[in-house]
């Protein structure tokens, strides 16, 4: 049963019954992330920023694009880190323990989210975004779920993009967490929009059940449970007028 109507979590944007904030890992990282999300990508329930703010909730996401404009992204930047920019454009290096060493002090991480031309946008005008050292990841080392329907299978999601920059910069210890998480959300996303059965999602459902369904067993965690405080409705972009 998928019920379209039924209430949502405004921080996951699952069905209730479906909430999976209860499985996020909340990890606490050495280096600062900042996501520069631009406003057009920021609504879509195929962007990945707010699974990543829920996984690691010390992550700064700044909207692109509003009115009236957000602070300047650079006051999310610790004084004397560098900051890098994941960004596969011209003159990107790849990012590899070695560049990450020859930096002159820790890095702070910046990844603009949004289509290949917005993306591109933002690294030339935004000033901390230029000026910043650009990255780009290595061969692709793991494989996620696919949202969007025209993403080449060569591409990954914003989150699975920073997961695998943190492997190299914080070692292989974050991916397990980070990505059981990412799938477990993809998964009841896919099965909300009918395109994966429910004996098929990542973690099972099988005790799960919509409004108006006798619940069952879950014998774990219970469905739809979310720490207070944890929530992300606040990030609402107005775009430029």
């Amino acid at each position: 049963m998928r019920d379209r109507d039924q209430t949502s979590c405004p921080t996951c944007r699952l069905p209730d019954w479906l909430c999976v904030c209860s499985y996020a890992p909340r990890l606490t990282t050495r280096t600062r992330i900042l996501l520069v999300v631009h406003v057009s990508d920021f609504g879509r329930t195929s962007n990945t920023v707010r699974l990543l703010a829920l996984a690691i909730p010390d992550v700064a996401v700044v909207c692109h694009g509003v009115f009236p404009a957000p602070a300047d992204p650079a006051s999310h930047v610790p004084a004397g880190a560098t900051p890098v920019v994941l960004f596969p454009g011209h003159g990107a290096n790849p990012l590899t323990p070695d560049v990450v060493a020859s930096l002159p002090s820790p890095p702070a991480l910046i990844v603009p989210d949004g289509n290949w031309r917005q993306a591109s946008r933002m690294v030339k005008r935004l000033p901390l975004l230029a000026k910043a050292v650009k990255v780009a990841l290595p061969d692709r080392a793991f494989a996620g779920t696919a949202l969007r329907r025209n993403r080449p299978e060569h591409h990954m999601s914003t989150y699975e993009a920073v997961t695998q920059a943190l492997v190299v910069l914080e070692g292989e210890a974050v991916a397990s967490p980070l990505l059981d998480f990412y799938r477990r959300a993809t998964d009841r996303m896919l099965f909300v929009r009918g395109k994966l059965g429910r004996g098929d999602v990542y973690g099972g459902i099988d005790g799960l059940n919509p409004p108006g369904q006798a619940p069952q067993a879950t014998g774990g965690r219970e469905a739809g449970s979310r720490p207070p405080g944890q929530t992300l409705s606040g990030f609402r972009c107005r775009p430029k007028v």
